[in-house]
């Protein structure tokens, strides 16, 4: 009985060796950026407020994990006036201080090279103005020799599915679908 238990420890440790941790640090180059047009002219905005960490093996993908927490309070689309709006209006960004993505399932190549760009799908939970949808992301990530692993991903969030009732009214229409764009480095530790 004690030599199956070792046994399975040991093919736990063995299965689990190759993973290593990844944080993803303020600044820097990480970014998220969103666009949003409205019915006088579109406009972006950005934060390099952004923190996380991926446990990954590029021998098994699948097994990969990842955290990531955004401060929207942080976002700045240039205009001051525009920036209130948004935090306090919309966002709320006083009581809903950062939005969250935490992976449930990776699914992509049985492996990954370094320097070798792969696709995969990270599906999670996205939480944005304390609602929590399960979403599913496409991300390109690049192994890097150095010990990073760089990641960018595209993809659309619908406003009001996580309670943020856009401006629809006679002056003022945002569209309720915002592309985002989110493109971070992180370090091994």
């Amino acid at each position: 009985m004690r030599l199956t238990i070792a046994v399975a420890l040991l093919a736990a440790a063995t299965l689990h060796a190759d993973s290593r941790s990844y944080t993803i640090a303020k600044g820097g180059s990480n970014v998220v950026e969103f666009h949003a047009e409205d019915t006088y002219d579109a406009f972006d905005g950005r934060t390099t407020d952004v923190t996380g960490t991926i446990v990954a093996d590029p021998a098994n993908p699948s097994a990969a994990s990842v955290q990531v927490v955004i401060n929207v309070d942080a976002l700045d689309t240039g205009n001051s006036l525009r920036n209130k709006e948004m935090r306090e209006r919309y966002l709320e960004t006083n009581k809903f201080g950062t939005a969250t993505f935490k992976s449930v399932s990776v699914t992509g190549p049985a492996s990954i090279a370094a320097n070798q760009p792969a696709d995969i799908n990270v599906t999670g939970d996205l939480t944005i103005h304390g609602v929590t949808k399960r979403m599913t992301i496409p991300v390109r990530i690049v192994l890097l020799p150095e010990g990073r692993i760089h990641a960018t991903t595209n993809f659309r969030v619908h406003m009001p599915d996580f309670g943020i009732n856009v401006p629809h009214n006679i002056l003022v229409t945002v569209n309720d679908e915002v592309p985002v764009r989110l493109d971070v480095w992180a370090a091994g530790r």
